[in-house]
């Protein structure tokens, strides 16, 4: 609430326009606007002008401001307020827990940026709370209250309540992991769960956490989730994940066979088939290249129809065929567009390494130039950690006249082989998505956006051309349950 106060400095009053809050459960000051002396104000009143703004303030609307709205409509944030006991004064849980997630959303960074971030959006005015209420050390405080069953029992009435509103689809539930890098130290062995692994942000010195969650198809709406230590790989998590997943089915008292899980490649494994056979439920999973039967992996792009006018450049076949000891239905996809960004990726990592090389040969030829045999080699390896750039760069290290000398060269055939087998739609670092047939048939004619990844349907007749989207990955094989 505004207010018109005065203050004297000397022998003068001097009036400003206040807004009070209250702050610890105290009446402070949240904001004043200087106006002047009497004669100033009177002068303003007079002529009915305002002062001129010696300063804007940009307020952040959009993105904040929408994911307010969500929150609300979608009853997020009263089932959290009712989860847990309202403080006498201040932020609740439930505050924290969003401005979390919306922050990370909005502009991710450490929490220490949270209270700065906050008090340029418009959630400052809809919230009324000091910044300084969102400290690193009040979030601290708040997240060590909350007990991983509070979580737990939080995602449970979550999926209750947006089951009554019908905003939870039967039919597709998108699966995926991610790994989250921390600057925790290595000397911290209280910590379990990060855990040094392959981070998908590159970030492989550090440990990181992993994450594994499932999203309604429809609305994107997250269902279930697992937090796993970080060097566990995605294969390994999804049995565990499975687990929860169809325990929040039949809690939910829907039926197994009424939904299809879609799942991307690293969670493929004869384990994980067989594991996906036993819970009855329809599923969705790309096939890794290794795995992808010869007969896909030998077929020619001329040999695959095309999608129509409607889907330019794609191309598309689907049959079954033995995949991890039993048949399913495969569903082989090709893209030239991603098959042009493919050649121009290979072209650009090969030109970086090769001058890279080139650099490296040049201070290797300089006097006095100290380098040690493992230390280059080293340095070579992770240039040549790309398995296409391995495939097609080869070189030579060899010690003359106590100097190292680097030579290389491109091997023209193995890279002959490689433009063939991308245009073949054989590239070994890709996948595609097959459909499965539940008991309730085809998911769908259409196309869906995931966690990271875009998944696609095919119609319901197994035979049928599958329908790319024009954003779709392409050049991939896969599998489903037939």
């Amino acid at each position: 609430m505004a207010s018109l106060i005065a203050k004297k400095k000397g022998n003068q009053l001097y009036y400003y326009v206040v807004e009070s809050a209250r702050v610890d459960g105290k009446p402070r000051i949240v904001q004043q606007t200087y106006l002047g002396s009497a004669e100033k104000v009177a002068a303003l009143v007079k002529e009915r002008t305002s002062p001129l703004p010696l300063e804007a303030t940009a307020i952040d609307f959009g993105l904040p401001g929408a994911l307010w709205l969500t929150a609300l409509q979608s009853g997020v944030f009263e089932l959290l307020q009712s989860l847990w006991p309202a403080p006498k004064s201040g932020p609740s849980t439930a505050h924290y827990l969003l401005l979390a997630a919306m922050h990370r959303i909005s502009q991710p960074g450490p929490k220490t940026e949270v209270g700065p971030w906050y008090e340029r959006t418009l959630l400052r005015s809809l919230w009324g709370f000091a910044p300084e209420r969102f400290s690193s050390q009040e979030f601290w405080d708040c997240f060590d209250r909350i007990g991983e069953h509070d979580l737990e029992q939080a995602q449970v009435r979550l999926l209750e309540m947006w089951k009554q509103k019908q905003l939870v689809g039967r039919r597709l539930l998108a699966y995926d992991t991610t790994s989250f890098y921390t600057y925790i130290a290595s000397t911290n062995t209280r910590n379990e769960l990060a855990q040094r692994g392959h981070n998908k942000q590159g970030r492989h010195n550090l440990r990181q956490v992993g994450l594994s969650y499932v999203l309604d198809g429809d609305n994107g709406l997250s269902l279930c989730h697992h937090v796993y230590p970080g060097n566990v790989a995605d294969a390994e998590e999804l049995p565990q994940a499975l687990t929860r997943m169809v325990a929040l089915l039949d809690r939910n008292q829907i039926e197994r066979d009424s939904v299809t899980l879609v799942l991307d490649k690293g969670s493929a494994a004869l384990a994980n088939t067989l594991e996906l056979e036993q819970a009855g439920v329809g599923w969705i999973s790309a096939l890794p290249w290794n795995q992808a039967p010869e007969a896909l992996r030998d077929r020619g792009v001329e040999q695959l129809p095309p999608c129509g006018s409607d889907q330019p450049g794609v191309r598309a076949a689907a049959e079954k065929m033995l995949v991890h000891g039993k048949e399913y239905l495969c569903v082989l996809k090709y893209s030239a567009c991603f098959a042009s960004e493919q050649l121009n990726s290979i072209t650009t990592m090969l030109t970086k390494t090769t001058q890279n090389l080139r650099r490296l040969s040049t201070e290797l030829s300089k006097p006095h130039a100290r380098f040690t045999e493992q230390g280059i080699r080293n340095k070579i390896e992770r240039w040549l950690s790309d398995p296409f750039v391995h495939e097609v760069l080869h070189y030579t290290l060899e010690q003359r006249d106590d100097r190292w000398q680097l030579t290389f060269s491109v091997d023209d055939h193995a890279l002959t082989q490689l433009w063939s087998r991308a245009t073949r739609a054989s590239s070994r670092s890709s996948a595609s998505f097959a459909a499965s047939r539940t008991a309730n048939g085809w998911p769908g004619d259409r196309c869906i956006t995931g966690p990271t990844v875009r998944f696609a349907c095919t119609p319901s007749t197994a035979r049928s051309v599958f329908p790319c989207s024009s954003t779709s990955i392409g050049n991939r094989r896969v599998f489903g349950q037939a």
